[in-house]
């Protein structure tokens, strides 16, 4: 009996002392990261390019007020929100990415609910309800779904 007190009191001190030597080693971690003395970038984050919707476009539609609010709110959610959450996303081209193109490519009347759809697909359970016949990369088991899918004349 005095034997497994002994035990149960070197096991106890044992996980303290090994949680406590985890704790300092996060302590350091968290400074680190919070204080700049990591540079830490994401794969995610490096191998990504941001530019502004309306890049390269006339400068009546570059500079127009609305085109400026919406093409900015885009850019400042890639920027900053994106980095964070696009991982998660289910789809090859991710959503925001997916905006961007749709607009560029179809217009602003077509492209805004071409995003609302896709928003509404864009769940975690858009991979495990996958219908027979949806096209996915199954190295990374994401959905492949581009702009280009959406042609009302798409040749075969």
């Amino acid at each position: 009996m005095q034997k497994l007190l002994i035990l149960n009191k070197f096991l106890i001190s044992f996980f303290f002392l090994t949680s406590l030597s985890q704790l300092k080693a996060q302590a350091k971690l968290d400074n680190d990261l919070l204080f700049g003395a990591v540079n830490y970038k994401s794969e995610y984050e490096s191998k990504r390019k941001v530019t502004y919707l309306f890049e390269g476009k006339h400068a009546v539609v570059k500079y127009n007020p609305v085109s400026l609010f919406f093409g900015g709110l885009l850019f400042l959610y890639q920027k900053t929100i994106s980095v964070q959450i696009g991982a998660a996303c289910p789809y090859e081209v991710n959503c925001s990415q997916f905006s961007k193109q749709c607009i560029q490519k179809y217009g602003i009347f077509k492209g805004i609910p071409l995003t609302a759809d896709r928003l509404t697909r864009c769940t975690k359970l858009a991979g495990i309800d996958m219908v027979e016949g949806v096209d996915y990369n199954s190295r990374t088991n994401k959905i492949y779904d581009k702009p280009s899918d959406y042609q009302k004349n798409k040749k075969p």
